[in-house]
């Protein structure tokens, strides 16, 4: 029973934080168009938050992904620029990524080195 409420939290921290920038975006932006915004900004970060799980790069490719991809798609979209509010979306959904990248990198460095003992073992 505890293993499912623990799957669920990692939703429930992206929830959290678009609901967060969004009521935030109400503020800075000046109105629902401003809270809508910062609800599609956080949301393409959330996804592209999923990258950060190629082993070692995963948060480079996250990096280019939300500077080069989405930040202008949603800004020429929402007609909104950066302020505090975006740049501090960019670099919690960033700093998630990187967290995200060493663990699998850890997790990589795991396996390979285990196969490398058991290998080494064989001779």
């Amino acid at each position: 029973m505890n293993e499912n409420k623990n799957v669920y939290t990692g939703i429930g921290i992206d929830f959290f934080l678009v609901i967060l920038f969004g009521a935030l975006g109400y503020f800075v932006y000046g109105g629902v168009s401003g809270a809508l915004a910062m609800v599609i900004l956080t949301i393409l970060y959330a996804l592209a938050t999923f990258l950060s799980l190629i082993p070692f790069a995963g948060a480079f490719v996250q990096w280019l992904v939300m500077t080069y991809a989405i930040r202008p798609f949603v800004f020429h979209l929402t007609h909104i620029h950066g302020t505090w509010l975006t740049f501090a979306a960019f670099w919690t959904y960033l700093g998630l990524g990187i967290v995200m990248t060493a663990i699998m990198s850890l997790g990589v460095l795991g396996i390979v080195l285990d196969r490398l003992e058991r290998k080494s073992r064989r001779w």
